[in-house]
């Protein structure tokens, strides 16, 4: 073996060395060179050349086999050439990475061309989808402004897909983490992320911001649905299978791979009183906990991962993590060896000044801001700041600000990452198959066994499950029991599928009557005195990232407690059914209610899973990933970065029963 790959680098750098002095590498066969397999190209922009009987993309136009065009050196190799070409300016541009929402009509905006053909930006994350078709061909389009850049350096597009291929409307938008936590089946989970894995492929998609690494030790935090929990082992060995998933193996990328950019280092979890943004982690010995996800997908050759916004007080006292030297140069980089690259969060100004401006109480321009960002925690992808940076970046460069060795470090990660996928030689998908495949019902088949597996039984007196061939009349409410966007929680575009409401309708047999009544107490009321079981879904909309509840409470809403009230008055038996993303204080529920089902986020298969395991078709085997809160007591008086810290937990962690049990 080490022979052979001392022979790879002696042919490589003999390569190099011929080009240096304009002379084509000579590999044939006859003379004992290795054989290459030619890759697939396919152009739609650049000419194709030959050499040594192989084809290659003429990407600079200059007619001439140039280092970086030629797919049989290694990916460092050619990125040093490739970068060693660019001007301050495209170095510059390949670390931005802004924002696409496309149109509503579907047309292609002007400045999407000028993104990625005249400034050939390095990355672009794309969001809301309206169809398969649609996204692939919008893909297709990018990639050609891309191509026709002066060095035709493909743009890695990235999707923030935490739960599947989840911007698409029409794909496999799987329960959020926090559900597939509750099913402990680390082989779905890995299932799952390999189909996630392929259909992000299938519309030219290469990089998922994804895995959450967050340990939920703050249960009130607005994403905890994204997390696996509170538990440090669990999440680490989810995080890790996602990882090796998405990047088709853990010895780094390859084409057959997608980008996984781990977040949010170094821990985003414990935020202060469930306050999104606000400072974390106090001390040495937490901070090691929360970490643990990382040192773990560094193992399995994880090749980027996202700071937060939040300032880690036992690192940085000061800043942010994407503004933090301390964090990504002396810890992430230095101490724990990651050399893949560091794409900050969105907005990496807003959250250098927020932070700063928080912790020190002084201001702090977008230039000084930029330089903390660049040339102190030297980040390598720059999210969400649009183009505008590249104007101010160019200009500290050339006023001596900003190091231009820097830029080149950067660059040259984010072309290297695109070599390895194989994109310089085909960034192309094919339409017809991502519509076939995209989505496809082989796929949904385990999306439903994923959303069945992390049904969680809280509690259950006998009320369940419920015959659907009886003659009755089953009685559901509550505003989340009629809402796709509750079952498939944040981070999605729109979704189609069945409601709660709509399942259980659609599996009930010829003698059942399912009502469906969102809110109207009154209604409620009345219909409930005819009613032989009642259903009462509650939960929380499908965002909490900036939620309407507040930060500070995990109770029911009073609206939903008055519906809930209402329908335990009757007398009849009350199903409680709980949908969302962080544990909910359900002692009300446990006392007065005659069963309770945690369904999470489930997804877009979620509505079925729920009516199957409440008609007994699904024998809930889910398991809790957090504990559940007695009361907000014990939610104040814990420590926000320690897992499992509530005191007398209304259900402790790894609680669920089954049928029969």
């Amino acid at each position: 073996m080490l022979t052979k790959q001392i022979f790879r680098r002696s042919v490589a750098l003999a390569a190099v060395l011929a080009l240096s002095v304009g002379m084509l590498p000579s590999l044939s066969i006859a003379e004992g060179a290795a054989a290459y397999e030619q890759p697939e190209l396919n152009p739609h922009i650049k000419s194709v050349i030959e050499a040594d009987g192989y084809r290659f993309i003429d990407l600079n136009g200059n007619g001439t086999l140039d280092v970086y065009e030629d797919w049989r050196l290694d990916a460092d190799t050619r990125a040093d050439d490739l970068v060693s070409q660019m001007t301050v300016r495209e170095k510059i541009a390949q670390m931005q990475h802004p924002t696409y929402l496309p149109r509503s009509d579907g047309k292609i905006p002007s400045y999407l061309e000028k993104w990625c053909a005249t400034e050939n930006i390095g990355m672009l994350l794309i969001r809301e989808l309206s169809s398969v078709e649609a996204a692939a061909a919008s893909m297709n389009t990018i990639q050609e402004y891309a191509e026709a850049s002066r060095l035709g350096v493909p743009v890695l597009v990235s999707m923030d897909s935490v739960h599947g291929l989840s911007y698409v409307s029409g794909a496999t938008v799987t329960p959020h983490n926090l559900a597939l936590a509750a099913t402990r089946d680390e082989e779905l989970v890995k299932e799952l992320a390999e189909i996630a894995r392929e259909e992000h492929i299938a519309i030219g998609v290469r990089m998922t911001l994804s895995p959450e690494a967050d340990i939920a030790s703050e249960p009130r935090w607005g994403r905890v649905m994204e997390t696996f929990g509170e538990d440090p082992d669990l999440v680490t060995s989810m995080v890790t299978t996602q990882v090796v998933a998405f990047q088709n193996g853990s010895d780094g990328l390859n084409a057959g791979a997608i980008v996984a950019c781990m977040k949010h280092f170094p821990g985003a979890g414990p935020q202060m009183d469930g306050k999104d943004t606000s400072p974390i982690i106090s001390s040495e010995e937490t901070l090691q906990i929360h970490l643990k996800p990382y040192y773990a997908g560094l193992e399995v050759g994880v090749a980027s991962i996202m700071p937060y916004y939040s300032v880690p007080l036992a690192l940085d006292m000061e800043n942010s993590a994407i503004g933090s030297a301390a964090t990504l140069q002396d810890l992430l980089r230095d101490d724990m060896g990651f050399d893949g690259i560091i794409q900050t969060d969105w907005g990496m100004i807003w959250a250098i000044q927020e932070a700063l401006g928080t912790m020190t109480g002084e201001e702090v321009s977008d230039e000084e801001a930029i330089l903390i960002g660049v040339t102190q925690s030297r980040v390598d992808g720059i999210g969400g700041e649009s183009i505008r940076l590249i104007d101010q970046m160019e200009e500290l460069t050339g006023a001596g600000s900003i190091d231009e060795a820097i830029l080149t470090a950067a660059a040259k990660r984010i072309v290297k990452a695109k070599l390895e996928l194989g994109v310089f030689e085909n960034p192309y998908c094919d339409v017809d198959y991502a519509v076939a495949y995209v989505g496809n019902e082989e796929n949904q088949v385990v999306n439903l066994r994923a959303a069945r597996e992390a049904m969680t039984l809280l509690k259950n007196d006998g009320t369940l499950p419920l015959d659907p061939n009886a003659a009755q009349t089953i009685l559901v409410c509550g505003p989340r029991a009629g809402d796709m966007d509750s079952l498939v929680g944040g981070w999605s575009s729109a979704q189609e599928g069945l409601t709660i409401a709509d399942a259980l309708a659609a599996y009930a047999g010829e003698g059942t009557t399912v009502i469906y009544e969102p809110e109207n107490v009154e209604r409620i009321t009345e219909l409930a005195k005819d009613a032989d079981a009642i259903v009462v879904s509650v939960g929380e909309p499908s965002y909490q990232h900036d939620p309407p509840w507040g930060y500070d409470t995990l109770e029911i809403t009073q609206r939903q407690q008055e519906i809930l009230e209402a329908a335990a008055a009757s007398g009849k038996p009350v199903i409680t059914v709980v949908t969302g993303g962080r544990p909910y204080i359900l002692t009300w529920c446990d006392e007065n209610t005659n069963a309770i089902l945690e369904a999470y986020y489930p997804g877009n298969q979620g509505g079925i899973a729920i009516a199957e395991t409440l008609y007994g078709m699904n024998n809930p085997t889910g398991k809790t990933p957090m504990q559940f809160p007695r009361d907000m007591e014990s939610v104040n008086s814990q420590e926000g970065d320690v897992s499992f810290d509530l005191e007398n937990p209304l259900y402790d962690y790894g609680w669920g029963l089954s049928y029969g049990k």
